[in-house]
């Protein structure tokens, strides 16, 4: 009887475990996908490979069309304009994700009005601290770095412009 019970309970659990996962399914790829118009005169180039793939990525993933996860994984990466080599996604039979390489022009690239280069400072508990942002990682946090030669990920809200 105990067994039985306890079987019972495992298969409920396993169950329960396995209808509460994400499916997650590819349902195309493209060689070129973007929503904008794209200056061939222009010099594009990589700025991030793999973009919006991760599975926290994907899991988070609440766009409603093709063009709003498009625009979702570009907008992500700073200066970002397209995406390369892109994968499209179905979760769990509603939303869709995009993956691929973002290309665009670097030089650009500007997030909150920093960009690689602004000298910025922050609060830190023993006072203030300041550096130079040296990359833009995402839309929200860059990598700075600090006047001892370290670097550091810090997020936009938390760092201002100096002078």
């Amino acid at each position: 009887m105990k067994k039985t019970v306890i079987y019972l309970m495992l298969t409920l659990i396993l169950a329960t475990t396995i209808s509460s996962c994400t499916s997650v399914k590819q349902i195309g790829k493209v060689n070129m996908i973007s929503n904008r118009n794209v200056d061939i005169n222009l010099n594009y180039q990589v700025i991030s490979t793999y973009s919006g793939g991760s599975k926290k990525e994907l899991r988070k993933s609440r766009s409603e069309n093709i063009e709003d996860a498009v625009d979702k994984t570009v907008r992500k990466v700073a200066g970002g304009e397209f995406l390369m080599n892109a994968k499209i996604y179905l979760i769990d039979n509603i939303y869709i994700a995009v993956e691929g390489d973002v290309w665009g022009i670097s030089s650009n690239a500007t997030f909150r009005g920093f960009k690689v280069g602004t000298k910025v400072t922050w609060e830190t508990i023993s006072g203030f601290k300041s550096g130079v942002i040296k990359s833009l990682k995402d839309d929200l946090t860059c990598l700075i770095q600090t006047e001892d030669g370290n670097i550091i990920e810090k997020k936009y809200d938390s760092i201002s412009k100096s002078e």
